[in-house]
């Protein structure tokens, strides 16, 4: 189901930098009574979003009796969208597998696990500028007991350990935990039946904002794949 509607953007008064806008009556109506078949199971709904030239996937997020349409860093960077701007949006779901649609899509911002993180820094890898990357806030404290483990365990030394967190902190990754991660990542847990929600918040954050979620966990890859699109280091790099 395809709609075309003009909406006002407006930002999560939180601490992350969430932009978002709201569906129109006659749509809330349709996702409503056909929540069954488009719903992931806890009310989130896969979606195609396109605003200017810009094409994205995200998740329809249900909040007071209204569904609530993510804005990306890549959809607002490319069209120069800010609060309170007004926008045509082009709406898509149900039909055809958002997530398995999107994989001919560029890749610019990605969701990195506390792993990747290490592995990036370790290899000295050069980030091209046009490529971000985010994590969950999280990510920092999963890093830090990734590194000391290492050290502890001799597989290298203390000031070594020291450099890779350095490094780390060179990648310029953009920490986002607020509360609407925390609820969506919440709400997918629950789904997914996952014993914590830790992991989960990968997924939750990649859905939010970024174009893929690069993570070196095979059980995590596995569950996000129907959710998120899944890229590896190799696309990080790609120039």
């Amino acid at each position: 189901m395809d709609w075309e509607f003009e909406a006002e953007v407006f930002q999560w008064r939180g601490p992350a930098p969430y932009f978002f806008v709201a569906t129109p009556p006659h749509v809330d109506d349709f996702l409503h009574a056909h929540i069954g078949e488009l719903t992931y199971g806890w009310g989130g709904i896969p979606a195609g979003v396109r605003i200017g030239a810009t094409e994205v996937t995200t998740s329809l997020m249900p909040k007071d009796g209204v569904y609530l349409v993510p804005l990306k860093v890549a959809l607002r960077r490319s069209e120069g969208i800010d609060d309170g701007d007004t926008v045509r949006v082009r709406l898509h779901v149900g039909g055809q597998n958002i997530a398995a649609a999107s994989q001919g899509a560029e890749m610019t911002t990605f969701v990195i696990d506390a792993q990747v993180a290490v592995n990036l820094a370790a290899t000295g890898a050069n980030i091209p500028p046009r490529h971000s990357l985010t994590a969950p806030t999280l990510l920092r404290s999963q890093v830090l007991a990734l590194v000391y483990e290492s050290v502890r365990r001799g597989e290298i030394d203390d000031r070594a350990g020291r450099q890779i967190l350095d490094d780390i902190r060179a990648l310029r990754i953009r920490f986002l935990g607020d509360r609407s991660l925390e609820d969506h990542a919440w709400r997918l847990a629950a789904e997914l039946n996952w014993p914590d929600v830790h992991q989960v918040q990968y997924i939750a954050l990649t859905q939010l904002q970024a174009d893929a979620l690069v993570t070196a966990d095979t059980e995590l890859a596995a569950a996000a794949r129907g959710f998120v699109r899944i890229a590896s280091p190799a696309d990080i790099l790609k120039a």
